[in-house]
């Protein structure tokens, strides 16, 4: 007994069981004690003991070996492959696959984490997770969709978005704003066409695949996940407005203060007000999730059931989101060999959206009250009806705005007319007296049953139904607006989405000696339906009924029905031989009622091949390589997906169609119709083929492991709307018309730095380029398009060029002040006109010195991570970045509402010798000067948590606590020529014209507090 209590030095070695190589950093623990030590390089390792004692010996990748000491002063041991580990399964199109076979490039992502970050979506959590996938917040209202693309924008007209597939069901991407992210287990990205070709038209921008959590055998476990967090918005230094910021620099560059900045440094005295309208606007918010599950189950039927509610109040004022969530997910046996399950998501979100972009209320001036005071009615004429700004009715309380002020003799001389820098009504008037709502009842349902014929082969048959109901309604109250009533009004509109698919798949896996075969076989019916409707009314003279009851007048009356149907037959074969040699070719055919009889089928092949070198001999007992993975793939995907602006012809566009176009007279209505477009019965499908080589590779026994890819994309056959001759009678028409290409490389990277029974530390490095490159664009090759803002500003659609080029002159200097009118008018004021370069030298400048000035996209996107684990403390962070992307960032037009015209005439200045010609002026919003950098760094998450140890959880009846701080955005860096809120910010999506804002949402941090419960 007392030889039992002494301890001694116990020293071994630890080898892999497989190909007996040493494995270090491999953990040795006493199981029951704190005590435990870790392998070195060459796998051995010492550890203090005693007789009786249960060592516990665990790597990554390996099965968990106890042994019981019984006085040995030597164990070595072997610890054997874990097999689920080295062979992960991946979700692929209609089935999964090896990880150690796939041919193509598929990425990954495990919920392990995810759950914790406070967004209010899922896809918003994906930022950086995933090479070659570049996720933008282009707008950052509360429940607002991000702008996904995977390997860049491959089309012009058409959608360029990744399709979305829930637990095998192709859906929406709406859908992603409806998933509760406790709910999901991981996804998988098809990044290229081999890989996403097998869902045909689908997937022609890759596929992001969702498998939700199922429930496990065994007693039913419950657990509950909270997280509330504080949202703060990143405001712009450039756009701080502030009348005694405005003096002091008019002050050092004049000498002395226009009458106007005078009149405003005495409103502010007398109404104690010089804001910037930022700190107004951006008042923050609180986003708050509560999600409570149950899962379980027995040997044949296992369950998994949730409730989520969520709550984000975004960070610009009246921004609200809510949503509810519920899922039911069961599978269960019903013979031995006979498998039915059913899936069913509803959701419900109600959504108060921003009335209209920020940049409207942010432009007025900082000395505007929000509301009138008796000191400031002293300003405004309420007693001389011949004036042109005359105003009686206001009082006490009314809403200031900046036209009361405009009959006022600022400069003494008689002219009681003061400049303004917007008639519409006071800044937060437009928010609050404007409410835009926005309801949607979804629902995801599936269910399928699953047969085994034979050993290895199943036929299986799904039905899957997404059901979206929306809801819009549009309130602009009678205050919303300098012109009061006359601009009042309300809108309603009703869209009615179905979409049900059925999918009928025969499935084949077998291994016979070193060949495994699996092969796939099967054919999808979908059928999806759209009914709209919309009615507007006005004529409104009060706020008390907001809705149509209150309407005197009514019109953009409409009612839609579209159908759009399609059917697809594929098949795949995955072939292995012994796990070296590998195998995948897939081929669908795709038909769509969108195209003509002659055009309405697609052919959509792909083939990849792969290469496990470090299964072969010469590298089998390789002390250094783990695995060395080559593979290549090639295939054909197509989009079926366009957007004219006009939802019927996007359905029908092969058809001559007719379009509504009653008269009302004093008689009533006259019924008429007119033509809608032009019908092309040879359009056909916009087709993309892919070449995508790839490495992937581990080192040190999986301590160091990743991928590399290269891809090359090339879309031609683009749907797009080209100019015709005005003979037609129309201006465009939808053809096929144009290619288009994208290519870069993608890199993945991870390391496990340390991994210790109290410590680890992981990283992981991602980064994706892209290159985009219009290669054709036939007799449209160079058309200009204009923003739809009315600024005139251009993009070019240039063969040699990426697709949505900003387009225009060059800056050469700015225009002495002196030179314009009122140039400190108004307050944050900027010259309209810069002088520009004569690009080719001929004297004048014309649309010859006009050059492309950058683009919209990304070269680089990029993210580290780190993650250690300490004991019971648990702590991770990325920062991720973008850089090489471009903005026109229209904006700067609104906010500084750009000086208008020169002191004398234009001609003075040519004789001033400063320009040789009056065209040299041209306005600031056509230059360079309004292009600047989008690219940004980011601390994109902090995650720190504590897990309440084991002993402490059963006492109190747990299983698992886990509480934790997070933080995204926490620091978020822009360029320095950058002035907005939001680089990620898109105003307007249109391909062609990518790339410009007015302001938008602005970008926020959230510092949130969260816990999870497992019991």
């Amino acid at each position: 007994m007392i030889f039992a209590q002494d301890s001694y030095i116990l020293k071994g070695t630890v080898t892999s069981g497989a190909d007996n190589m040493p494995i270090p950093g491999a953990n040795i623990i006493v199981v029951g004690t704190t005590k435990g030590a870790s392998t070195d390089f060459d796998g051995n390792y010492q550890l203090e003991v005693k007789s009786g004692d249960v060592i516990q010996f665990s790597y990554i990748g390996y099965v968990t070996q106890t042994v019981i000491i019984e006085a040995q002063k030597t164990l070595n041991v072997k610890l054997a492959e874990d097999t689920n580990t080295l062979d992960e399964v991946v979700v692929v199109g209609y089935g999964t696959q090896k990880k150690s076979h796939l041919t193509g490039s598929v990425s990954k992502v495990k919920n392990e984490n995810l759950d914790q970050i406070a967004v209010a979506r899922v896809d918003d959590a994906l930022i950086g997770q995933v090479s070659g996938v570049n996720i933008q917040a282009t707008s950052a209202e509360a429940g607002a969709a991000p702008t996904i693309t995977i390997r860049g924008f491959g089309s012009i007209a058409a959608d360029s978005g990744p399709a979305v597939v829930v637990d095998g069901i192709v859906v929406s991407s709406d859908f992603l704003g409806s998933l509760n992210m406790n709910d999901v287990e991981s996804f998988e990205v098809l990044k290229d066409a081999a890989s996403a070709a097998i869902y045909g038209s689908e997937g022609a921008n890759g596929v992001i695949l969702i498998t939700t959590k199922s429930g496990k055998e065994g007693k039913t476990k419950f657990s509950y996940d909270t997280y509330t967090g504080w949202k703060e918005a990143f405001e712009s230094d450039d756009y701080k407005k502030s009348v005694s910021g405005w003096a002091a620099q008019e002050l050092a560059a004049t000498g002395e203060l226009s009458n106007t900045t005078q009149y405003a440094q005495l409103l502010v005295s007398t109404l104690g007000v010089d804001r910037d309208w930022q700190e107004v606007f951006f008042d923050g918010g609180v986003i708050t999730s509560h999600s409570f599950s149950a899962r379980g189950g027995t040997k044949d039927t296992k369950f998994s059931a949730s409730l989520s509610f969520l709550e984000d109040e975004g960070v610009v004022i009246t921004d609200n989101y809510k949503l509810f969530t519920g899922r039911l997910k069961m599978d269960t046996k019903l013979t031995k060999n006979l498998k039915f399950g059913i899936n069913a998501t509803p959701s419900y979100s109600k959504r108060r959206a921003l009335p209209t972009s920020i940049h409207n209320p942010l432009r007025q001036s900082p000395w505007l009250p929000i509301y009138h005071t008796e000191e400031s009615l002293q300003f405004v004429n309420q007693d001389d009806p011949n004036d042109n700004y005359y105003f009686p009715d206001v009082k006490v309380g009314d809403y200031f705005e900046e036209d009361h002020l405009r009959n006022l003799d600022v400069n003494g001389d008689g002219s009681r007319s003061r400049p303004r820098t917007t008639g519409d009504s006071n800044a937060y008037a437009q928010y609050v007296e404007r409410e835009h709502y926005e309801y949607n009842t979804k629902l995801l349902g599936s269910t399928y049953l699953q047969y085994e014929i034979l050993d290895g082969l199943k036929a299986k048959t799904s039905l899957g139904v997404t059901l979206d109901f929306r809801k819009r309604t549009r309130w602009d109250g009678t205050k919303h607006h300098g012109d009061g009533a006359s601009r009042a009004g309300y809108s309603l509109q009703n869209r009615d989405r179905t979409r049900v698919i059925s999918d009928n798949t025969l499935n084949y896996s077998k291994a016979i000696g070193n060949h495994e075969f699996d092969v796939l076989a099967g054919f999808s019916v979908q059928s999806r339906t759209t009914d709209q409707s919309q009615i507007e009314g006005s004529g409104y003279s009060n706020d008390l009924l907001k809705n149509l009851e209150g309407a005197t007048l009514y019109s953009e009356i409409e009612e839609i029905s579209l159908v759009r149907r399609k059917i697809g037959y594929f098949a795949r074969v995955n072939y292995a031989y012994a796990d070296k040699y590998l195998l995948s070719a897939s081929f669908r055919r795709d038909g769509s009622s969108v195209f003509g009889v002659d055009s309405k089928w697609g052919n959509f092949p792909a083939v990849s091949v792969g290469w496990n070198i470090s299964k072969e001999n010469f590298l089998r007992d390789s002390d250094f390589l783990s695995n060395l993975k080559l593979r290549f793939s090639y295939g054909l995907t197509g989009s079926e997906n366009f957007d004219t602006g006009n939802d019927i012809t996007d359905v029908w566009p092969y058809l001559a169609l007719l379009d509504n176009n009653n008269a009302i007279t004093e008689g009533g209505v006259t019924a008429g119709v007119s033509a809608l477009n032009i019908a092309n019965a040879l359009l056909q499908w916009e087709a993309s083929e892919e070449l995508n080589p790839g490495i992937d590779f581990a080192f040190l026994n999986n301590r160091i492991s990743g991928s590399v890819d290269y891809y090359k994309r090339t879309s031609d056959k683009l749907l797009l709307e080209n100019p015709v001759s005005y003979a037609t009678g129309f201006n465009s028409g939808i053809v096929n018309l144009g290619e288009v290409q994208n290519s870069g490389w993608e890199f993945e990277l991870r390391t496990k730095n340390i991994s210790k029974e109290n410590f680890s530390w992981g990283t992981t490095i991602i980064a994706s380029t892209n290159k985009n490159e219009l290669l054709s664009l036939g007799d449209s090759d160079g058309a200009l398009l204009e923003d739809t803002f009315s600024r005139n500003s251009q993009w070019i659609n240039s063969v040699g060029n990426p697709i949505s080029s900003f387009y225009g002159y060059v800056v050469d200097e700015e225009l002495a002040y002196e030179y314009y009118d009122s140039p400190w008018i108004p307050i944050n004021g900027a010259s309209e006109d810069v002088i520009v370069k004569d690009l080719n030298g001929d004297g004048l400048i014309t649309d010859e010195d006009k050059t492309i000035l950058g683009d919209p996209y990304p070269e680089i996107v990029w993210s580290v991570s780190n993650e250690f684990r300490i004991f019971d403390f648990d702590f991770s962070f990325m920062i991720q970045g973008s850089q090489g992307a471009e903005v026109k960032n229209i904006g700067d037009q609104y906010f500084g509402t750009f000086w208008q015209g020169a002191t004398t005439s234009p001609q003075a200045v040519v004789d001033a010798g400063i320009i040789p010609h009056t065209s040299f002026l041209q306005q600031r919003v056509h230059t360079d000067d309004v292009i600047s950098s989008a690219g940004y760094f980011s601390l994109r998450n902090i995650n720190i948590g504590y897990t309440l140890p084991e002993t402490v959880t059963s006492r109190l009846g747990i299983e698992k606590l886990r509480v934790y701080a997070t933080a995204q955005n926490i620091l978020y860096i822009t360029s320095d020529d950058y002035k907005g809120f939001n680089p990620e910010f898109v105003d307007d999506d249109n391909p062609r014209a990518y790339g410009a804002q007015r302001g938008g949402t602005p970008i926020f941090k959230t510092m949130s507090l969260g816990l999870n419960v497992n019991f």
